[in-house]
């Protein structure tokens, strides 16, 4: 199941980098984000409630939990925000508390903070990326650092295509990597 987060999540980033470009907008992107948040926030919730992650260590099914409510309520928020119309504040000062729990989560699986987590590069390397893109988010919104959108929707992209290759490598190794 955390793949299949995975793909969701990759292909919405990917369209949200091009809103924040300014490509695109409006409400069909809210309806998009709104539908990924809820898929990824029930699937979240069944990983943790289940601990469906629990052959891979004891604490990854609760990791994997909190990073899909956390990334979920990114998507509602950010539909909540366009059918507003509002400036996304609220939005940008979450996304900097998403950054420090993806970031501390990224601490563990690079066994820095902790050890409960299994040692893993290639997961932490997703979660450092995210913490990244969450404090961009953060800059350009609740801050309102202007200046830093065009880089953050590029940067967005990349973390899409980057956030895409670990399922699609899983699915053509037939699952005998990672989760």
């Amino acid at each position: 199941m955390i793949f299949v987060v995975l793909t969701l999540v990759a292909l919405i980033l990917f369209f949200n980098g091009l809103v924040v470009l300014g490509r695109f907008g409006g409400k069909q992107v809210a309806v998009l984000n709104l539908g990924v948040g809820i898929a990824i926030g029930i699937m979240g919730l069944q990983i943790g409630f289940t601990d469906a992650l629990k052959s891979v260590g004891p604490t990854q099914s609760f990791a994997a939990a909190a990073s899909c409510l956390t990334f979920c309520f990114v998507y509602i928020l950010l539909a909540g925000e366009i059918w507003a119309g509002t400036d996304f504040k609220a939005l940008g000062w979450y996304c900097f508390m998403g950054g420090i729990i993806m970031f501390l989560i990224a601490l563990g699986y690079s066994q820095v903070l902790g050890s409960t987590l299994i040692p893993s590069s290639q997961f932490a390397v997703f979660w450092y990326l995210w913490a990244l893109l969450f404090w961009l988010f953060w800059a350009c919104w609740g801050l309102g650092k202007t200046e830093w959108t065009k880089f953050t929707g590029y940067y967005t992209i990349f973390t899409a295509f980057f956030t895409c290759l670990y399922p699609v490598i899983a699915f053509l190794n037939l699952g005998r990597i990672g989760w």
